[in-house]
């Protein structure tokens, strides 16, 4: 049998296999009453057929691939978009307009022959033709395979897993974020595929929505990104590079977002450069459906431009992870003049005593109850941006306000909450390098007690932010230059973070190394070197 790797570069090669779907709600879903049986009772589960009045299109349609996302421990979300040809210039995929339905197919084996639900769910073009089928009757902690089926065309075979109950021994993670197309390769994605993780968390910066270029390695469209057909080829063109595709077909995914799904630097209804609101909801609302459209995630289709994507999930009573959206509600920046400006970077005195909403009222409001719930020994936050705090300046104190720095009442509210809470740990994306920092009761208060430390993955393939910042952040413990991702390993006892960094994010092949390894022990936030 040939290996996983060998067969998604094949496959890749040979032809477009890139998934499809629509993007079907629970409700179309328990309409097509698909059989859902445990894995015990494999005979009980038969492949539905759609012969009668199927659509077996010309080209294979799962040229995107296939993905899984938000595991609970007896469900998973399955996805695919139905997109024989992903980058056509209207943004439809190649698909005409009619309703496709598309079976699905869950087993605890590769070969499908120990089947434990199917289903039959319908792709529309209102949705892209993407899919999301919620798979139920599932076990805790346990592997399954997964695929797709329209005509004769089937998709990759796609590995989930399931969360533990109970109280696990270790639960494993990777962290990701920020993978500029045009400024690097995937190879983290390729090593990414081959570890052994429970979930992938993604914190952002998906994509990126400026112009793609005219180089070798460059995603349509060559303009920036402000309609639904423009967002839509821009995952296309993401989605794919066969390693991103393996590691979705590898693992569960857990995503959030942040600032470039959209535009560089938004907050709220405001788009940096345009003071006018109406026109960020409009981009907001086209940007999100492209997101829920090509993503694996346990959502309902956003209504214009306000989706709740802040979530949480428990893996028995080792861990709670809290997943933030410091986006789509944040009030703006201080001292961003009107008309506003792509990079809030400086000191600001005068105005950073006016509280300000990272986080809006209603996902504030969530958050309380979330940590609230205790019942877990390991509090892990997913935080977009920087919360210990950042001084980038030289010569003077010069901070990105667009991060927490800019939100300093907020960022409080937030770090007492965390106090509140057993063993709470930070884990970041965005700034684009990897860092170690201790996240003080009062930022950039040395005096004050450390509430957690905070790991920033380094970006997955953006440009670095190589400054060295420590002379002006006493709170940074370590500063990593380099590109890859996190894993995460914790245990009832200690957490471990390891730093995977690429040698030559400009190699598609290139070799991965661990240069830095940090514990948290239970009862101590304060992270000490392995």
């Amino acid at each position: 049998m040939l290996g996983r790797r060998q067969f998604l570069t094949g496959a890749a090669a040979a032809a477009a296999l890139v998934a499809a779907g629509c993007s079907s709600s629970d409700a179309d879903a328990d309409a097509a009453k698909p059989t859902t049986t445990r894995a015990a009772k494999p005979a009980a589960v038969t492949v539905p057929t759609t012969a009668a009045g199927g659509v077996d299109l010309a080209t294979n349609p799962f040229t995107l691939g296939v993905a899984s996302g938000d595991p609970l421990s007896d469900r998973v979300i399955l996805w695919t978009r139905l997109a024989p040809d992903p980058v056509a210039d209207d943004g439809r995929g190649g698909m005409a307009a009619a309703s496709v339905p598309v079976i699905w197919e869950v087993a605890t084996d590769e070969r499908f022959t120990r089947l434990v639900a199917a289903g039959v769910v319908t792709a529309t073009a209102e949705h892209g033709h993407s899919v999301h089928v919620d798979a139920k009757g599932l076990e805790p902690g346990t592997d399954y395979h997964y695929r797709f089926t329209v005509g004769s065309h089937t998709s990759l075979v796609g590995r989930t897993r399931t969360l533990q109950t109970g109280s696990p021994d270790q639960f494993t993670m990777a962290v990701v974020n920020c993978q500029m197309y045009e400024t690097g390769f995937y190879g983290a994605y390729r090593h990414l595929a081959d570890e052994d993780v429970d979930v992938v968390l993604h914190l952002g910066d998906y994509i990126y929505e400026l112009p793609g270029g005219d180089s070798d390695r460059s995603s349509k469209p060559n303009r920036f990104l402000t309609t639904l057909t423009d967002y839509r080829l821009r995952y296309a063109s993401y989605k794919l590079d066969a390693d991103l595709q393996a590691s979705h077909v590898a693992h569960p995914w857990v995503l959030t977002w942040d600032d470039h799904e959209v535009a560089n630097n938004y907050m709220g209804d405001t788009i940096p450069g345009d003071p006018d609101a109406s026109h960020g909801r409009a981009r907001k609302a086209a940007a999100y459906k492209a997101w829920w459209e090509h993503q694996p995630v346990r959502l309902p289709a956003p209504d214009g431009s306000n989706l709740a994507v802040y979530r949480a999930f428990a893996v028995g009573d080792l861990t709670r992870v809290h997943v933030l959206d410091e986006r789509q509600d944040a009030d703006q920046p201080p001292c961003r003049p009107a008309g506003g400006t792509a990079l809030d970077y400086g000191d600001c005195d005068a105005r950073l005593d006016e509280d300000r909403s990272r986080l809006g009222t209603d996902q504030e409001r969530w958050l309380t109850s979330s940590l609230a719930e205790g019942g877990v020994t390991w509090n892990l936050l997913g935080n977009p941006v920087v919360l210990a705090g950042v001084n980038a300046g030289k010569d003077t104190d010069a901070y990105y306000l667009d991060t927490w720095d800019g939100f300093p009442q907020a960022r409080e509210r937030l770090i007492a909450q965390l106090a509140d809470v057993d063993n709470p740990v930070v884990l970041t994306g965005d700034y684009h390098a990897g860092m170690v920092l201790d996240v003080h009761a009062k930022p950039f208060e040395q005096s004050s007690k450390v509430v957690a430390t905070e790991f920033m993955s380094p970006p997955i393939s953006s440009l670095l932010f190589p400054d060295d910042i420590s002379a002006r952040t006493p709170q940074l413990r370590e500063q990593l230059n380099e590109h890859g991702y996190l894993t995460v390993s914790v245990t009832p006892e200690e957490l471990t973070v390891a730093f995977r960094v690429l040698a030559d994010v400009g190699d598609p092949k290139t070799a991965i190394s661990t240069p830095s390894t940090w514990k948290v022990a239970k009862g101590n936030p304060v992270a000490t070197k392995a």
